[in-house]
This record gives C-alpha cells, sequence and structure tokens, in this order.
C-alpha cells in the first residue's frame, strides 16, 4: 500500500510543481498554440503540456525498480519486459514532442508508422492479447491473430485519445478515468506492475488537470495524447493478459468509449466524404 500511495502521490506532487515550469519555459521559448479557425482559445497557450506528464510518470515508475520491497522485486523480475514497455512509450512520447515543436509539424503517416513500430516492439516483448475467457469453461485462444489484434487494440487506442484532446481537460479527464478503471482491475487480479505504473500515471494526471481545466493554462499537446494513448492501450493488453478474462479488455473499452466512437466515427464521416483519413477538422 505505501508503494501504490508513492507512485500516486509522487507523480501528482511532481505533475504540480513541473506544470507551471513547462508553462514558463513554453512561453519564454514562444512553445505556444496560436489561434486559429479549428481553435476554441483567443489567446496563444503553451501546448507540451506532456512533457509535465511524461516526466511526472515515469520518475515514481523507474524509481519504483530501487525498492528494497515485494514490488520492487516484482518489478526486476520482469525487467526486460518492463524496459522494452517504457522505452517504447518514450519513443511515442518524443514523437508527439517533435510534432509539437515543429511548426507544420510531423506529417500523419510517418506518427502513424512510429507506433506502429512501437506497437510491434511491445508485442515482441510478449505483451499480447493471446486469449480472452469467455466463460470459465471456454477460452478462446488467438494463436497468430494475437499480433495483429494486439497492434490494432494498441494502435487504435492512441490515436483515440490523440483525437479527444480537442477541449479543455477532455483528453485528460478520460485517461484519468481509464487510468482508475484499469488500476482497480489490476488489483483485483494481483498485478502489481501495471496498479504501480496506471497509479503513477494517474497521479500525474491528478496534478496537469488543476492547469488543464477549461480555461486551460496549458495543452497537453500530442507528445501528452500519444503517450497516454500507448501507455493505456499497452496496460490494458498487460491486464489482460494477466488475467486471460474478457473484462479485462471491455472495462478499458468503456471508460474509453467516447474517444472510441469519435474515432470511428470521424473515419466513417471522412470516407464518405472522400477526404484522408488523417485530415483534421472540428467535428469531433
Amino acid at each position: 500500500m505505501k508503494t501504490y500511495l508513492f507512485a500516486y502521490l509522487g507523480s501528482a506532487f511532481l505533475a504540480l510543481v513541473i506544470t507551471p515550469i513547462v508553462i514558463r519555459l513554453a512561453q519564454r521559448l514562444h512553445i505556444v498554440n496560436i489561434p486559429g479557425p479549428r481553435h476554441a482559445h483567443t489567446e496563444p497557450i503553451s501546448h507540451i503540456g506532456g512533457v509535465a506528464i511524461f516526466v511526472s510518470t515515469m520518475c515514481p515508475a523507474i524509481g519504483v525498480l530501487f525498492l528494497s520491497n515485494a514490488v520492487g522485486d516484482v518489478f526486476r523480475g520482469i525487467m526486460p519486459k518492463l524496459i522494452v514497455f517504457l522505452c517504447s512509450a518514450a519513443f511515442i512520447f518524443f514523437i508527439g514532442l517533435i510534432d509539437d515543436l515543429k511548426t507544420k509539424g510531423l506529417r500523419a503517416r510517418i506518427k502513424f508508422l512510429a507506433q506502429l513500430a512501437a506497437a510491434i516492439a511491445v508485442c515482441t516483448a510478449g505483451i499480447r492479447i493471446e486469449s480472452v475467457a469467455i466463460t470459465e469453461q471456454f477460452t478462446f485462444n488467438f494463436g497468430w491473430f494475437s499480433w495483429p489484434l494486439t497492434i490494432l487494440w494498441i494502435v487504435g487506442i492512441t490515436n483515440a485519445v490523440n483525437l479527444s484532446d480537442g477541449l479543455d481537460g477532455l483528453a485528460a479527464g478520460i485517461s484519468a478515468i481509464a487510468c482508475g478503471v484499469i488500476t482497480i482491475f489490476a488489483i483485483h487480479s494481483g498485478n502489481v506492475v501495471m496498479a504501480v505504473l496506471m497509479l503513477a500515471l494517474l497521479g500525474s494526471l491528478t496534478g496537469f488537470l488543476y492547469f488543464n481545466f477549461s480555461p486551460a493554462k496549458i495543452f497537453m499537446g500530442d507528445c501528452g495524447s500519444l503517450f497516454l494513448g500507448f501507455t493505456i492501450a499497452s496496460a490494458s493488453v498487460m491486464c489482460a493478459s494477466k488475467s486471460a478474462a474478457i473484462v479485462g479488455l471491455a472495462l478499458p473499452v468503456l471508460a474509453l468509449g467516447v474517444p472510441i466512437f469519435d474515432t470511428l466515427f470521424s473515419m466513417l464521416r471522412r470516407f464518405l466524404e472522400r477526404r484522408s483519413m488523417f485530415s483534421p477538422d472540428r467535428r469531433h
């Protein structure tokens, strides 16, 4: 329990401290979002709040590795898988940060390929949806299909959270709910690692939301939304792998229902209008 409190309170405190620093630094370096036709705000606002979320999440998560208790032992026991997971999440974060820092941003296809590469890396580490328990007597094994299914899930959720980042506090709020749901399920199924990681992410979102609620003083940007989506998607897969129960995926789907359906409707709308699937609009 002390480790859980350390993960949540530590990340929340870091977010409360780091976010104002990021705001001032972004304003000084003119890394701000200029109001335009697709924006609701009227003044330039920093859009690299994901930096605070990323740092606030990673510090407690990595710090647990050095604890001399049962939780630290579990973390060190799955070191290879954990390293791939954290490095892939960091890679996605830096892709989003580059997109935020570039004047015209990265091309959507480049970001998609980066997400695909990170998802494949996670699958290679053994984080896959290999089976789902429908009932106590019947378990459906996906076999080789677990690879494309897991990749589709991770890339889909990553983009769903990214697309939901259109209103003050929306993406962070929905993600916080999803983190809370996954945390409860992880604790219930005995997945200590995921419980700690999700509590660290939840704490960072709690601190960040103080500055992100309307009227927002900072936006999380692509570096934040892509990092959140990828981390939550991968965490839900690890929880499902631990329990092999269909509820392991059903709960995150329910928690992320709004961005998931918004993404599906956006793709359908753009297809019917014969526009690129990656083209932006204000009709979310």
